[in-house]
């Protein structure tokens, strides 16, 4: 059978083009040469009829009996319900907000603040955001087919957000007991109406601006567009009430009622005094070449809200990091984390780790650990896809974090009310439903520090643990455009 090096010297020094078309010779040498070994049999058996993933997941027992060196848990106070019903990125951050609010007024056990409040006005809210953003592109010359416009229009309604997304909603529509504000329908087929018709307008929107050689029509012709989409969302979800009862029996079992709320009353009195989330600081970990630490960067069209604020993070390195999460669990307050749930898949209750699977045994070489942070980043191996609320860090003797915990729910980054996530990433429905059975399955998620380390891209900390030439540096008003592709930039589920 011919090499590589006879194939490489038959080219012709003029040959530019690089070509190696594979032969029969080749490949049935490597038929031969894979069913002389008797592991690789056993592997395609249990492969063909399995998840080879599942199949490479070391034994629960073995993952359960592994020694963490976890001396003392460091606890946030009583942690109640996780909030369900909306992606998990609105859920995370209601997670955080009822903690404060807890601190207040102890609250049910079963008290969760109404995702689908948020997401309802997230939907229209975006709506609205993507209309005006194509007609600033169109004033501006944009290319319809270069990767800015491309990418808007494949992204034109997502579920996805971030953590400024979740600002924007709050301080504008407030919040409400999830009780107040139930939907029960699922958004993938609405999603789809409303990207056919975005997309339908825009093509509008293009025509008009070309027939006129300038945007003076636009606002008009948008102001026409946006009551047929409040419709399919209204049609679709259902609108939240504009005012509402809450009653509910406090941690003393005594009834209490509270009437004629809304929404932004109610986050004004029992929230907004409690926490100030402009006091909240978002570093992110981007440890490619290309970013460099203790610089501020903005994501391009990262908003959901014509006025709101577009997503900022201050770059900084993990031994930053970890730290100010030690700080924020010690001193008994949550925090947000943005990472890379794809790895974490597995139906079992073991923590995430990176030795969690055995790939080498079942292939035989190693899957995901020869590239760095960066080149996965860089590679699009990993990128920040998930938000979750840590709650509990695991100390060593010498009080380094060894583990953490988090709330489950936070974890399944979908539910029956939200459905499909994004359009550009239909994985991210495999990872929901594989880690709602881990969730399932156990009281408590644990994230391995080293792992944390490695698929962490993001946090939300409080001001107060962040360190003083740290949060100087965030608070400069200059930042670094990332565009909206970038991994950094990428939407959370």
């Amino acid at each position: 059978m011919p090499t590589t090096g006879d194939i490489r010297n038959k080219i012709a020094p003029q040959d530019a083009k690089m070509s190696f078309s594979l032969t029969e010779p080749q490949w049935s040498a490597w038929c031969s040469a894979f069913y002389e070994s008797s592991l690789n049999r056993l592997a395609q058996n249990v492969c063909t009829a399995r998840d080879p993933i599942a199949v490479s997941l070391r034994s629960e027992a073995d993952l359960c009996s592994a020694p963490t060196g976890v001396k003392t848990w460091q606890e946030i106070g009583p942690q109640g319900k996780a909030t369900t019903g909306g992606p998990g990125w609105i859920c995370t951050g209601l997670d955080l907000l009822r903690q404060e609010m807890d601190r207040k007024m102890p609250l049910p056990l079963d008290f969760e603040l109404s995702a689908a409040h948020l997401f309802f006005w997230h939907k229209l809210e975006r709506c609205n955001y993507f209309l005006w953003t194509v007609a600033d592109l169109l004033m501006r010359c944009e290319p319809l087919d270069g990767r800015c416009f491309r990418n808007f229009m494949k992204n034109a309604v997502p579920d996805g957000g971030n953590w400024q997304m979740f600002v924007n909603l709050v301080k504008k529509y407030g919040v409400m007991p999830k009780k107040c504000y139930l939907s029960t329908q699922r958004t993938q087929k609405m999603n789809l109406i409303l990207k056919s018709k975005l997309r339908e307008y825009a093509i509008m929107l293009h025509a008009q601006f070309t027939f006129n050689g300038n945007g003076c029509h636009l606002p008009d012709l948008i102001q026409e567009m946006i009551p047929h989409l409040f419709n399919v969302i209204c049609i679709c979800l259902g609108e939240p009430p504009k005012v509402f009862n809450w009653s509910f029996y406090d941690h003393k079992k005594r009834y209490q009622c509270l009437n004629d709320l809304t929404a932004v009353h109610f986050y004004e009195v029992m929230v907004g005094c409690t926490v100030n989330l402009d006091a909240f600081v978002c570093l992110g970990h981007d440890p490619r070449i290309s970013s460099s630490y203790q610089s501020n960067y903005q994501v391009t069209h990262s908003s959901n809200m014509m006025g709101g604020e577009p997503h900022r993070y201050n770059n900084q390195s993990m031994d930053v990091i970890m730290p100010i999460i030690v700080d924020s669990l010690v001193g008994d307050k949550p925090v947000w984390l943005a990472c890379d749930l794809r790895r974490a898949i597995s139906s079992k209750s073991a923590a995430f780790s990176l030795r969690s699977h055995k790939f080498d045994l079942l292939f035989g070489f190693h899957v995901g650990e020869s590239l760095s942070k960066a080149e996965r980043l860089k590679y699009k191996e990993s990128r920040r896809d998930a938000a979750l609320l840590l709650t509990s860090v695991g100390l060593d003797a010498m009080k380094q974090p060894l583990q953490f915990r988090t709330i489950n729910a936070s974890l399944m980054g979908e539910s029956s009310s939200t459905g499909s996530l994004t359009e550009q990433d239909k994985d991210q429905k495999d990872t929901a439903e594989a880690l709602k059975k881990k969730s399932a399955k156990s009281l408590g998620n644990k994230l391995d520090a080293e792992w944390l380390r490695e698929y962490a891209f993001e946090i939300v900390v409080h001001e107060k643990f962040v360190p003083p030439g740290v949060l100087h540096a965030a608070r400069i008003p200059k930042w670094k455009e990332v565009p909206a592709w970038d991994p950094m930039g990428a939407l959370l589920n």
